[in-house]
């Protein structure tokens, strides 16, 4: 089973990444999803699919998240949270597809770690 780590997992790509390891639940295993501010939509994610680790960049956002998250996924905050969940050993993909440079440090991080990474963000290219 492959664990997934997806950055930007509210977006269009994010949430498209997340249909696809739903249709192939025996291949793919959601491990941490990332978001900037939509606490609410990450919410909704982190129900549905259970990651380890959510992610929110903006501290009130993680806070907000925190309070309403019923699940054991764990609550981090901001972008060295970002480079911790793409690092991190169980990881074995990442999909960078944070908007703009904010997904470069994330990126590397995820690379110099040795993870597969998908990129949907020219700015890291």
């Amino acid at each position: 089973m492959k664990k997934v780590t997806i950055l930007g997992a509210t977006g269009s790509i994010g949430l498209n990444t997340l249909r696809v390891i739903e249709l192939n639940k025996d291949k793919y295993r959601v491990f941490a999803l990332s978001a900037n501010t939509s606490w609410q939509a990450m919410l909704e994610l982190c129900q549905t699919h259970r990651p380890k680790y959510a992610v929110m960049v903006d501290p009130n956002a993680a806070e907000k998240l925190q309070n309403n998250l019923n699940t054991d996924t764990v609550v981090l905050c901001g972008r060295s949270a970002l480079t911790d969940v793409t690092a991190h050993k169980e990881v074995d993909y990442v999909m960078a597809a944070i908007v703009g440079g904010a997904g470069v440090a994330s990126t590397i991080a995820a690379a110099e770690a040795g993870k597969r990474i998908m990129l949907a963000n020219k700015e890291s290219l």
